[in-house]
């Protein structure tokens, strides 16, 4: 990602974060807002799904939801790993356009890291489209910088809301008094988003004490993450709080805060929905709550969008869809062996407006 890019997308989500608003309902929307106007599917697409690394849960679980939707139509789709790095998510892209795929669909992977893939894809007249980056609306519409190429639509949360809505339940947890310790990746656009909305959230606690970040990569999750947090902690006794900002991570951080005896210490709060962290929360293990968007709605509604885009009807405003979204805690938990999904059904109104059923 250029600097120049990083600082619009920093100033917008900031903007974003401003004008969040209150804490948030314990689901929002509360029941379905997605599209009402019908596109008819194409019966035969192949579409090649992109993550940007698949051993983080969060990088696949929107191109399940994009499979199952697939799957209604007709459709192949194939999911490739993106490796977390650009030179492997360009060669994707390539494949992919190689292969004959009609569209291209990355997964948290930042567009401008992939000019070479984009290219190629623009040449073949193959539609390229995201999920989960946090560069279209409802986020604030980031641009690519310098000419750079970008993609047709990315559909996401909001996340300097969904942020908001993280610090404020922080702030009634704690009584308005939280050390917290920010853990961040720079990776990801959304990331960046949804700590704008966190960090403007934390302004109004007054008793609350906030870290600078203390930045990982997704590479790091399974090897240095656990034994960076567990330093920090033992050097940085006050802190009761940790932030995470993607639930894999997460996966790592709490066993390894539990083993250095430090469980009673520190509560940790993550983002996706994942089951493993909401696991976690269940049995009292360190982490305490989640900031959850349904990512299976994510991929129909990525799949929702493709259909609209090549039949050149408008897209559907936000783009995003009204992804729904959460704070999870005991209070509220899914079934235990799930992920957090919304409680209406949005696939069988997805599926009479794509088949006019």
């Amino acid at each position: 990602m250029s600097m120049k890019w990083k600082a619009v997308l920093a100033g917008a989500v900031l903007a974003a974060a401003i004008g969040a608003g209150p804490a948030l309902a314990d689901q929002v929307p509360t029941q379905y807002a997605g599209p009402t106007e019908p596109a008819k599917a194409p019966e035969k697409l192949k579409v090649t799904a992109i993550t940007c690394l698949s051993i983080l849960h969060g990088c696949v679980s929107p191109t399940v939801g994009l499979q199952n939707a697939g799957k209604e139509l007709g459709w192949d789709v194939t999911v490739v790993d993106g490796g977390g790095n650009p030179r492997q998510q360009n060669s994707a892209i390539l494949d992919a356009v190689s292969a004959g795929a009609n569209v291209v669909v990355l997964v948290a992977v930042d567009p401008a890291a992939v000019q070479l893939g984009l290219k190629a894809a623009k040449d073949a007249n193959v539609l390229v489209v995201s999920g989960s980056n946090g560069i279209d609306s409802p986020n604030p519409v980031v641009k690519p910088a310098d000419g750079a190429l970008g993609v047709a639509f990315d559909v996401g949360p909001n996340y300097a809301a969904l942020g908001n809505s993280a610090a404020e339940w922080i702030i009634k947890d704690s009584d308005g008094k939280a050390n917290i310790a920010i853990f961040s990746d720079k990776e990801f656009p959304s990331v960046l988003a949804f700590e704008a909305g966190l960090l403007e959230g934390l302004k109004k606690c007054t008793g609350c004490v906030v870290s600078p970040q203390q930045y990982f990569t997704g590479n790091q999750v399974g090897a240095t993450l656990a034994q960076m947090t567990v330093g920090y902690l033992r050097a940085n006794p006050d802190t009761n709080y940790i932030f995470t900002p993607f639930d894999p991570a997460a996966g790592t951080q709490v066993p390894a805060i539990a083993q250095a005896g430090l469980a009673d210490k520190v509560k940790l709060i993550s983002v996706l929905g994942d089951q493993q962290n909401l696991d976690f929360i269940r049995k009292g293990m360190v982490q305490v709550a989640d900031a959850a968007y349904d990512n299976e709605y994510m991929g129909w509604a990525i799949a929702d969008q493709i259909i609209r885009a090549l039949n050149k009807q408008p897209l559907i405003e936000p783009h995003g869809e009204n992804l729904p979204f959460t704070v999870l805690d005991k209070t509220n938990l899914p079934a235990e062996g799930s992920d957090w999904v919304a409680n209406f059904d949005y696939k069988s109104k997805f599926l009479e407006l794509w088949k006019g059923k």
